[in-house]
């Protein structure tokens, strides 16, 4: 195409443009008239719909009350009374919603508004017959739920229904009827519109192909820098994340074991530190999730004391190390159970806490939660973290949410960070669709204040188990036998420590064209699987497995990766489950136990081991066949234990270092009698040594727990022994 011919085409496209988009709007108002007339008929169908909706919820509503009602007349349960009285509120809620639709107002519906009073009459007839279980009248109430009363406006709400049905059925073929006769006209216009608009686009369409093949070109290299950006964090995960697992499983044994003070500090050193980098890995990968729009805001039941209470517990200690106060208190207004995305509620905070503990030096941390805003099905909580730090400048406040940003180039050197937390809470908050309000002034302090909205929900939430996994007792004749495929020694070093630890039995390969070799020899109840390994990865181990052996063991990812998708992609290959590394013990321990068929807690005589805590071997022995002996012996233990441990927690929560030696000091011996010295032995050492050192109270207490945990139920065991 010559130049000339170019330059009339563009001086020609403006007004044929203009022309054609003329046309267009014309056909349009055409149109519109035809639509209106639609909208009109589908608003009148959706009307009908509506109205019927409501009918069969509520007839649903009552039938679910009458069965409530006839359930509890035949097990006499009174506890079942609060339920079905709620039941019927909601009843009568719906009857509100009925009596004003239109269409019961309108006379020219006669099957609807027969059909409503013989709801209200059946909804009457319940009432009483619950007044007379109430009142001590169940006879009167059994008389009434099978009257013949009862029965006819089953009956008749049964043949009024199938009416309405017919009725119904009758109106919206005719609406339908009107629906398709007006679609056929905005169809024909619509045909017109589109050529009309189709012409307009084509005098477009020589501009708009000359400037994609110059956007494709920019598109392609802002891919390729992408793909190179995700390979690297990916791989930066993996490199960073593989001696992370070693670092920290390693230190978590270490810290389990007998050590002098001194060692405890150091191993406590090495574990905050390997516990900061993770962070970092986390922070930065967080934002790679957000950008690539794979940061999924979830919705489940949660209570938010839950919440609050787990983030004192985790920040407890870091603010005692440095002097500071930390308390976090929760409005009694707000809900006991409230629906959202715990997880990133839990992250918004930690961060926030931990940027305000982080930049204080004297003083404390406050966070105070309360109710916004309330509306019928939600609620906005207000979440308000202060601090008594060093405060932030006016003129760098603006930019403190940007990635790598901190107030003064010398923070970093002083205070250490990467500048990522408050970029992530900033993009969670906003994901969830809430705000996020910074005030500071140099010098005396920070407070951020976050408002999110959560849905009200009446579910109950799962409670959160504050347990460790130190002291639990593991199944050791278990039969479920593991098959670990790692390459890393390290690896492989802590994942043997932890299996016999367990008592699984188990067999470890370097890669993935082991593990499938191994599974074709002989069976296994679990497979522990590592992504990235020499000879053959994960991946393709795992569509190995499935494919041409068909098997169906259970696979678990263990990986370093930890971008957004890893886990989806772990599932596409055929994996059950996934764990990244650094690995968490106990989540491990829970998926084995969760995926392995053979795990059912007994030894191969048949005896329970799983939650079995007491061993009376001691007392046997010491009693020497007294059976009376033996039974005031445990009867004692099931008396004084109780007592003992609330007055620890007491002790604990008063900071009464002497107490709190004491009370450890005399439970060693205690425990001892009931078989528990391998399970609680060292806690109580710990709690001891630490009292004597002038401890933190927050590590006390993190160990009493798991000593309260196995002593419950130590007490139990014993008490159903001389019950």
């Amino acid at each position: 195409m010559t130049s000339k011919l170019k330059l009339r085409i563009t001086r020609l496209g403006l007004p044929i443009f203009i022309l054609v988009l003329g046309t267009v709007i014309f056909l349009k108002l055409i149109e519109n008239k035809s639509i209106d007339s639609l909208v009109e008929h589908n608003t009148g169908l959706l009307n009908e719909l509506e109205s019927q909706n409501h009918f069969q919820k509520l007839h649903n509503d009552i039938a679910a009350v009458e069965a409530s009602i006839r359930d509890m007349s035949v097990s006499s349960d009174s506890t079942k009374l609060a339920g079905i009285l709620q039941q019927m509120h909601l009843v009568d809620e719906q009857m509100s919603v009925i009596s004003s639709d239109q269409y019961i107002a309108d006379d020219n519906n006669p099957a609807y508004a027969r059909l409503a009073n013989l709801f209200t009459e059946r909804i009457a007839l319940q009432r009483i017959t619950v007044d007379a279980y109430t009142n001590g009248r169940k006879g009167e109430m059994i008389t009434l739920l099978h009257s013949v009363r009862n029965r006819e406006l089953r009956d008749s709400i049964i043949y009024a229904s199938s009416q309405l049905f017919n009725v119904h059925q009758l109106t919206s073929t005719e609406i339908i009827s009107s629906i398709r006769k007006d679609g056929d006209d905005v169809h024909m216009r619509s045909v017109a519109l589109t050529i009309a608009a189709c012409t307009a686009c084509l005098l477009l369409s020589l501009y708009l192909v000359r400037k994609k093949r110059h956007s494709e070109a920019s598109e392609r290299k802002v891919k390729a820098a992408a793909t190179v950006k995700e390979n690297f964090l990916a791989n930066m995960s993996h490199e960073i994340r593989t001696p992370l697992n070693a670092i920290l499983g390693f230190t978590n044994i270490l810290q389990k074991s007998k050590l002098d003070p001194q060692q405890q500090k150091h191993i406590q050193i090495i574990h905050s530190s390997g516990r900061n980098l993770l962070s970092i890995v986390n922070d930065i990968l967080d934002l790679s999730k957000i950008e690539a729009g794979m940061m999924r805001i979830e919705e489940a039941p949660f209570r938010v004391k839950d919440i609050m209470s787990g983030v004192e517990q985790m920040l407890l200690p870091k603010a005692e190390e440095k002097n500071l106060k930390l308390i976090i208190k929760v409005d009694d207004e707000i809900p006991d159970t409230l629906s959202g995305d715990a997880v990133r509620l839990t992250q918004v905070v930690v961060n926030l806490v931990s940027n305000s503990i982080k930049f204080t030096e004297e003083g404390g941390v406050y966070v105070r939660v309360t109710p916004f805003k309330k509306t019928a099905d939600t609620l906005s909580l207000e979440i308000h973290v202060r601090d008594t730090g060093i405060g932030i400048a006016k003129e760098k406040q603006k930019f403190i949410f940007e990635r790598f940003e901190q107030a003064e180039a010398a923070t970093t050197r002083r205070f250490g960070g990467t500048g990522l937390g408050l970029s992530i809470v900033k993009h969670l908050v906003d994901l969830q669709g809430g705000s996020v309000v910074l005030n500071s002034e140099v010098g005396y302090g920070t407070s951020f204040l976050v408002v999110l909205p959560y849905k009200t929900t009446n579910e109950v939430a799962p409670q959160i188990t504050t347990t460790s996994i130190t002291n639990k007792l593991f199944v050791m004749n278990n039969k479920s036998r593991v098959l670990v495929a790692e390459d890393n020694i390290m690896n492989q070093h802590l994942i043997r420590h932890l299996l016999n630890h367990w008592g699984f039995a188990f067999e470890l390969v370097g890669n993935g064209a082991l593990a499938v070799e191994a599974l074709r020899k002989q069976h296994y109840d679990v497979v522990l699987m590592d992504i990235q390994m020499p000879e053959m990865d994960g991946h393709t181990a795992a569509r190995m497995i499935r494919s041409e052996l068909k098997s169906t063991v259970p696979i678990v990812a263990m990986t370093a990766h930890a971008m957004a998708g890893e886990r989806e992609k772990c599932i596409n290959s055929g994996m059950n489950d996934y764990i990244s590394k650094p690995i968490d013990e106990e989540a491990l321990y829970q998926l084995l136990v969760k995926y392995s068929s053979n795990f059912n807690g007994k030894d191969d005589s048949g005896t329970e081991t799983m939650g079995r805590v007491i061993d009376l071997q001691y007392i046997e022995s010491v009693s020497d066949g007294d059976k009376q002996l033996k039974e005031d012996m445990i009867r004692e233990f099931v008396k004084t234990v109780p007592g003992n441990i609330h007055n620890l927690e007491k002790a604990i929560d008063e900071k009464n270092y002497r107490v709190i030696y004491s009370i450890a000091h005399d439970l060693k011996t205690t425990v001892h009698f009931m078989g528990l010295t391998n399970l609680l032995g060292q806690s109580l050492q710990k709690i001891e040594d630490l009292a004597s050192n002038n401890g933190t109270i927050a590590t006390i207490r993190q160990v009493f727990q798991d000593v309260k945990a196995v002593c419950t139920r130590a007490v139990q065991e014993a008490g159903r022994l001389v019950a």
